[in-house]
């Protein structure tokens, strides 16, 4: 569900997400892995590295797993910033018109075209080896509320805050802000990762029983999912006890992970970019991170495929249910050093 954002001055940067992740370090705070606030679970490029002059389109992973699952939210992006001085994503703050003066781009995707001189107008690389590149930065928020500039006290302030129905500001469970970046190498392409399916306990799920990518968007942002969109007295995979133990890991442990086609993913082109720098050849770095919104998840993140050992077999996690009946979602994100980023999620029933 979106809230009109009509009322937020679209006149300030947003942060990076560090900003915000750090405020969930400590012993304290929940694993990243289990969902019990707004969270945005990852941003996809279709070209993760893109030509100059290039259009790119860029789509949200997010999911609202509060206890007010199916509150207004609302979802911003802003216009691109190209090349800040040092890479530095801050330095884009200064630009008081990266938003627009007018509305925000709102709802889970946007697109920018980046310019033909992205990479031509940047000095050369101080070191022959490296690549000549350019950048691409767009700040995101996502809000269970409404968007409002705040005082800025530093050149790398947060200035965008979120705020309720009676003017408080919001913290980190309902406001999530960041960004991405686009890399732009002259010549070097990528491809986001390729997911063909998803496992559960072992077995392959039909294609109507999981989602993937685009369609994954709508089931992750849309209210409490319906309890009767799985039916139980068949014999459906989803379907699965609860355990009193609560997630931990004394209970039974079902195996997850999305499908990959090792051979496509293990043998895509050479990092160049990398292999460049090092002067050897180096494979694509891949890892998947695994998210549950109840229960638990043990090795939720795991490595794929790595640049010098190459491809991991063994890139599931185990998901632990908890002991309260319901529908429970399970993503998983992956990622590769190269801006790729792919996903698939299941619904289960815990009953």
């Amino acid at each position: 569900m979106r809230q009109n954002a009509a009322s937020w001055a679209m006149r300030f940067a947003l942060p990076g997400f560090l900003s915000l992740f750090l405020l969930g370090c400590g012993p304290d705070f929940d694993p990243p892995s289990e969902l019990h606030s707004l969270r945005v679970l990852a941003v996809q490029k279709d070209k993760p590295y893109a030509q100059p002059g290039d259009t790119v389109n860029l789509q949200m992973l997010w999911e609202d797993a509060s206890l007010n699952a199916g509150r207004p939210v609302t979802i911003a992006w802003s216009a691109p910033c190209f090349d800040p001085e040092g890479d530095l994503y801050y330095l884009c703050f200064a630009d008081k018109s990266l938003f627009g003066s007018g509305e925000p781009v709102l709802g889970d995707s946007t697109t920018i075209k980046l310019p033909t001189d992205i990479i031509s107008k940047r000095p050369p690389p101080s070191q022959t080896r490296n690549a000549p590149y350019g950048i691409a930065y767009v700040f995101f928020a996502a809000c269970a509320g409404t968007l409002t500039p705040i005082p800025v006290t530093g050149s790398n302030t947060f200035p965008i805050g979120c705020k309720d129905a009676d003017g408080k500001l919001l913290g980190a469970d309902d406001f999530v802000a960041g960004y991405t970046s686009v890399y732009s190498f002259e010549g070097f392409s990528n491809n986001n990762p390729d997911i063909s399916g998803f496992e559960l306990d072992g077995k392959a799920l039909q294609a109507t029983e999981f989602c993937q990518d685009a369609d994954c968007i709508a089931q992750a942002s849309s209210n409490v999912p319906d309890p009767d969109s799985i039916d139980c007295s068949t014999d459906d995979a989803r379907c699965i006890p609860t355990c009193a133990a609560d997630g931990d890991s004394s209970c039974k442990a079902w195996s997850v992970r999305p499908i990959l086609d090792k051979t496509a993913e293990a043998n895509q082109d050479t990092d160049e970019v990398s292999a460049k720098l090092v002067g050897r050849h180096l494979g694509e770095q891949m890892w998947i991170n695994y998210y549950t919104d109840a229960g638990s998840l043990k090795s939720p993140v795991r490595l794929l495929n790595d640049a010098s050992a190459g491809w991991n077999d063994d890139y599931g996690a185990k998901f632990y249910a908890p002991k309260a009946p319901g529908l429970v979602r399970l993503w998983g994100v992956v990622h590769d050093n190269r801006g790729g980023a792919a996903w698939a999620g299941v619904t289960l029933k815990v009953q």
